[in-house]
């Protein structure tokens, strides 16, 4: 159990180095092992092959050089001619040259050596006894008795046991040799499988002791996130494991106690939005029904206060007419202040008629130009533009635009007739209208209409779009106070935009955006023909139409005071 316990202190990362260390020991202390069995092994083979081996044959030439030399020293003797010494003289380089070669092959092996010594001291014994007065005899031309030349052949045959008693001491070091060699390699055999058995088992332990100490807070820390995925949020979360994984479980069970405290007061808050719902549909209700309620005074007031209005003004111009002598001049005046006020009352009914059913009764969308749309407006103010000797001027083609015609007719009926109106005495009116792609919005128009007249305030930009907002006197400036208001609701009904431009020094500009008729960015809008100047009388228009008499609403009135 306290290993488990332990496992809380040992974080991700301590695991992590705790087997890489492990196995970091083990390959080296394994390389260790291995290299010293390997290291020994070798050093065998090399005794074996490089060293005792090439000694036997070395050994055996020996003894084949010294054979060579007996036979050349009989040859000699029985002959006497000296070609058959050669053997016995290249036997005696050979002998030499072989000695030398195994005592430094067997140099660190004292047994061998002293089998060499044996052998060298029983060659010379012979040399001296045998070989060397056989030579000195035949070349004195004396005869050897045969009792000397059979113990000659006896002494060789013992110089042959000699070498052959060191011929086994060498296959018996050769033999000690492999033996030792083959222990090596089943102790190798045996080591490196060991290693393999011994690194597989530390693998395995530190698989497990990290799937109970790691893996299995995961899974558990999974199981848990699962649960509260599932709707359960009362579910906690478990710290336990590592450090990293305590942390992780707290801060788990933090987001989820922050989460459930969310949903509670979400659905607080659903249950406040669903009882404002309510209240909000019962107010809509009521509101519709209000609606409902002007757009019937609407009818109303267009059909049934209009009629009296007119009798009240017929009645009191006829009075005039009639018994005109018999009236002083103050009833004259009472009259025409009744004629004037009700005329003034039938004019601001049917501009509220006009702003009260922008986007009810009118709600068409179709592609139409706009140049059009200003002829004909400029035609229904044909008589205003002559009066003042305006000037209305294009910079340019007017493009397509998407919406309503008869309601962008009376904007610009409102618009161009409010720059007549509020003209500066000292100068006539100059109207510039221009038009180009919204840089800010794509798929809107802006257009701008410019003038010189006596300007708007910049307190006033947003005031005058107010239902109402009067900035001078009815007796100034004639008019209703709905001209504006009614362009605002007119361009937001197609979802744009209408300011009034700031900082200019000279006249007011009005900006507006519409939705163009094309897109753009990929069917350009093909360019109209420009619109021709309105000077005075001599108004030049694509139409000759007047305006329709149904949106010559009256222009606005509102302007900025001087």
């Amino acid at each position: 159990m306290s290993v488990f316990r332990s496992t809380g202190r040992l974080g991700v990362r301590g695991w992590f180095y705790a087997v890489i260390a492990t196995m970091t020991v083990l390959v080296v202390l394994f390389s260790v092992i291995g290299a010293v069995l390997l290291d020994r092994a070798s050093q065998a083979s090399d005794t074996l092959v490089n060293r005792v081996g090439p000694a036997r044959t070395a050994l055996v030439d020996m003894e084949g050089a010294l054979t060579d030399e007996e036979t050349g020293v009989r040859g000699y003797l029985l002959s006497g001619e000296s070609d058959f010494l050669q053997p016995y003289t290249e036997g005696q380089t050979q002998e030499v040259q072989d000695t030398a070669q195994i005592k430094s092959l067997l140099a660190d092996s004292p047994a061998a050596l002293a089998q060499l010594a044996s052998v060298q001291r029983a060659v010379a014994a012979w040399r001296s006894d045998y070989a060397v007065p056989f030579i000195a005899a035949a070349r004195a031309k004396k005869s050897v008795p045969d009792t000397e030349i059979a113990a000659s052949k006896t002494a060789f045959d013992h110089l042959r046991a000699v070498f052959g008693t060191a011929r086994d001491e060498l296959t018996a070091e050769a033999a000690a040799d492999q033996t030792h060699l083959d222990h090596l390699d089943r102790v190798r055999d045996g080591a490196f499988i060991a290693m393999l058995a011994v690194f597989l088992i530390t693998v395995c332990l530190i698989a497990g002791l990290v799937q109970i100490a790691v893996l299995r807070p995961l899974q558990r820390l999974r199981a848990e996130a699962e649960t509260v995925e599932r709707g359960d949020f009362d579910a906690p979360f478990t710290a336990a494991g590592p450090h990293e994984i305590q942390v992780l479980g707290s801060a788990l069970e933090a987001m989820r106690a922050r989460l459930t405290n969310a949903l509670v007061s979400a659905e607080r808050q659903r249950a406040a939005v669903h009882r404002q719902k309510e209240v909000l549909d019962a107010q809509t209700t009521e509101l519709r029904r209000s609606n409902e309620e002007l757009e019937q005074f609407a009818y109303v007031a267009s059909h049934d206060l209009q009629e009296p209005l007119r009798k009240v003004a017929s009645f009191c111009q006829l009075i005039e007419k009639r018994y005109g002598a018999v009236l002083d001049a103050r009833g004259k005046q009472y009259i025409d202040y009744a004629v004037d006020g009700a005329k003034r009352m039938q004019i601001l009914i049917n501009d509220l008629l006009a702003f009260s059913r922008v986007g009810r009764l009118n709600d068409r969308r179709e592609r139409f130009e706009l140049e059009g749309c200003l002829t004909d407006a400029i035609a229904g103010l044909q008589l205003a533009v002559a009066e003042t000797d305006a000037a209305i001027r294009t910079d340019g083609p007017l493009p397509a635009v998407s919406g309503d015609a008869t309601l962008i007719g009376m904007l610009w009926h409102n618009l161009i007739g409010n720059a007549i109106k509020f003209r500066s005495p000292d100068r006539a009116p100059e109207i510039d209208v221009a038009a180009e792609p919204d840089p800010d919005h794509t798929g809107m128009v802006r257009v701008t209409v410019t003038d010189n007249g006596i300007g708007i305030a910049p307190e006033f930009a947003e005031k005058v779009f107010i239902i109402f907002q009067r900035l001078h006197s009815r007796e100034a400036y004639p008019g209703t106070g709905i001209g504006l208001a009614l362009c605002k609701k007119i361009v937001e009904h197609h979802g744009g935009q209408i300011w009034i431009e700031p900082g200019r020094a000279l006249g007011t500009r009005f900006v507006f955006t519409l939705p163009s008729a094309e897109n753009p960015a990929e069917q350009p809008v093909q360019a109209a023909a420009p619109l021709p100047a309105a000077r005075g009388s001599e108004l030049v228009t694509e139409s000759d139409h007047p305006y329709p008499a149904a949106v010559q609403a009256a222009p606005e009135t509102e302007a900025a005071a001087p």
